[in-house]
């Protein structure tokens, strides 16, 4: 029998979000009888190292700026003591990290980068360090988003056919038979509202103020029906947090919110809502959204992303325009007005459509695939500079 390819799965830190997430998901689900996997956080660990599969290593590199030469040395040790075959980095600073080794000649092994970009909308710019990294460094490029496909094309340059969309999936493990939190009580929720969960993470992209000006729309009716709890770090960006909620208290909305913090129990808290809500203004998924129809929860999310864009007018949620609170507030205002048990059927097709389309172990058989066909280009040098 073949020995399995080693798979170095390498990513910023193990802090919780969506491309760390995504990354821990490829790690977990990839098929054991063709693969092995090392995990590796270039700068820092994290919430997400417990989450790995038992027989994945982690191995945390502690490295300071993209440049950080020391920590090149470090990953060649671990590359040849692992005898790795394949690289899988996520983020552009690891992807910059992992081609400045390749290009060092530190290390050989092939390079599959994970894109998960999330400000096109804003920056579609492809500088020179940037498109050398991806030319002379990438064998193989994944984006989450078609749009992040076509500007690794038109403006960082690559082959089209070294360049592939992989939409993001969602574990349905993690959301099956889970005991759910009883957000009621434990927040002192009243008991006939209905519970909305946000996961977002208090940072500008998330554009928590929309959600604000939506709920400030509300009849006081409305409101009096509606609890929302908002899942996510409140220090990742500590003034944008305290504006946060400034903004709710001037806007008056400050009473419909429970402000949950960072919790480790995500699809516990999920299966104890009766919704779900994300106001992104710009994402590339969101993988939020994911989580909301594993979990079997009607959804309201903002269409930013690839994952919304396959969704929208499907019957399984609400997807309103970025930045728009009227928007937001009237798909809020019909989903609150949806009877109890259509908004329990909207879940359960929500549900229907992962176990179908977005199902982790679908989206992982691409990749294996992905990981085949870059080794046998490589091997026939027709691949990026891989020796």
């Amino acid at each position: 029998m073949a020995e399995p390819t080693r798979v170095l799965m390498m990513n910023d830190s193990m802090n919780v979000g969506g491309a760390e997430r995504v990354a821990v998901d490829i790690a977990n689900s990839l098929d054991r009888d063709r693969f092995e996997v090392t995990f590796c956080s270039t700068r820092q660990g994290g919430p997400l190292v417990d989450t790995l599969a038992d027989d994945v290593d982690h191995v945390s590199l502690d490295r300071s700026a993209t440049w950080d030469l020391r920590k090149i040395l470090t990953l060649r040790r671990l590359v040849r003591e692992r005898r790795i075959d394949l690289i899988h980095s996520h983020g552009r600073g690891t992807m910059k990290f992992v081609a400045l080794a390749r290009a060092t000649g530190a290390v050989r092994a092939p390079h599959v980068f994970h894109d998960h970009f999330g400000w096109l909308h804003v920056n579609r710019s492809a500088p020179r360090g940037l498109r050398e990294a991806l030319q002379r460094g990438v064998d193989t490029y994944l984006g989450v988003d078609q749009r992040l496909c076509d500007w690794a094309v038109t403006a960082a340059g690559l082959p089209a056919d070294r360049v592939h969309l992989m939409r993001s999936g969602v574990d349905l493990d993690r959301f099956t038979d889970v005991t759910p939190v009883d957000l009621r009580d434990e927040f002192g929720l009243p008991e006939e509202s209905i519970v909305v969960v946000m996961v977002a993470n208090f940072r500008p992209q998330k554009d928590h103020p929309t959600l604000f000006r939506a709920l400030s729309t509300l009849t006081e009716p409305e409101r009096s029906r509606c609890s929302i709890v908002v899942v996510g770090s409140t220090t990742a960006d500590p003034e944008y947090f305290a504006g946060c909620t400034a903004m709710a208290a001037d806007l008056g909305v400050d009473d419909m919110l429970t402000i949950a913090g960072s919790r480790d129990d995500l699809p516990e808290v999920l299966g104890g809502a009766d919704a779900g809500i994300v106001t992104s203004k710009n994402e590339t998924g969101p993988l939020v959204v994911l989580e909301f129809m594993a979990s079997s929860l009607p959804f309201v999310a903002t269409d930013t992303g690839e994952i919304t864009r396959q969704v929208s007018g499907t019957g399984v949620g609400w997807t309103p325009a970025p930045r728009d609170a009227h928007e937001v507030g009237e798909a809020l205002r019909e989903m609150l007005r949806t009877p109890p048990e259509e908004r329990r059927a909207i879940g359960r097709r929500g549900r229907a459509a992962v176990e179908s389309t977005f199902d982790q172990r679908i989206v992982t058989a691409a990749i294996e695939d992905v990981y085949a066909s870059t080794l046998r280009s490589v091997r026939a040098g027709g691949v990026g500079n891989s020796p």
